[in-house]
């Protein structure tokens, strides 16, 4: 489920925030017999809500896939406030850098809800790579994900207005979590102006005005704290006219 802008000392957004290399799977970019392999060399590690995975600035020594559950990439700023990078969700991957050096962790991921997750120490995988070269090559497709989510996050930094980063997001939303109903695509899950006003650089009151004004128009609904898209060609217009 990536996800925009700098603000505050981050980097946040729809594409960073929720959809930052698409829905696909951690394991779709490798072959059966490679995946076997790299399951082999995991171990579990389980969350409670609210646990951290790592801590800004921990030695970065293993890298993780989630099998269940949620969690935040998140940094705090000088002021001592958190800004939300990314949310990972089931068939995601997290501290893959740990793969290619010894540096430090450059943010905080935290569990959001229960979480099952693999862990595979950086010295074993590298192992890996040595003896499976195709396993190398699908992880070079990740990175270039990666990389190509990063620039469209740049782009829409410069170039988006907020209220075009709050759509986009809406809408990265509806694809991720969204199920369809009568009409429109309901959001299942709850979604703070908070939290939103930080995925795109904004404030939570000038959040709450786009959300009220589309509210009226009859671009969304609002159900006990759930947002339902219903005009999402309104949206889509506004996302990619800036």
């Amino acid at each position: 489920m990536a996800a925009t802008g700098w603000c505050s000392g981050g980097l946040s957004g729809p594409a960073s925030g929720y959809t930052d290399v698409g829905p696909m799977d951690f394991f779709e970019r490798f072959s059966p017999d490679d995946v076997k392999a790299i399951r082999e060399i995991a171990t579990p590690v389980s969350l409670k809500r609210g646990e951290e995975l790592f801590h800004r600035g921990d030695r970065a020594a293993r890298f993780f896939w989630i099998e269940k559950g949620a969690l935040h990439v998140l940094v705090t700023s000088a002021q001592g406030r958190d800004l939300v990078l990314r949310r990972l969700r089931v068939g995601d991957v997290v501290g893959e850098i740990a793969l290619f050096t010894d540096a430090h962790r450059s943010a905080t991921v935290v569990a959001i809800e229960p979480c099952e997750l693999a862990a595979v120490d950086a010295r074993d995988f590298r192992h890996l790579i040595q003896r499976r070269p195709t396993v190398a090559l699908a992880l070079l497709e990740l990175l270039s994900e990666r990389t190509r989510a990063l620039t469209e996050q740049l782009e829409d930094s410069f170039f988006l207005t907020m209220r075009a980063r709050l759509a986009k997001l809406l809408l990265g939303l509806g694809e991720e979590i969204g199920r369809e109903t009568e009409t429109g695509t309901l959001l299942s899950e709850p979604l703070s102006q908070a939290l939103m006003a930080r995925l795109v650089c904004a404030t939570r009151e000038e959040v709450n005005r786009e959300l009220g004004r589309w509210t009226r128009e009859g671009w969304i609904h609002r159900h006990d704290g759930l947002i339902e898209l219903v005009d999402t060609d309104a949206l889509d217009d506004l996302a990619w006219s800036g």
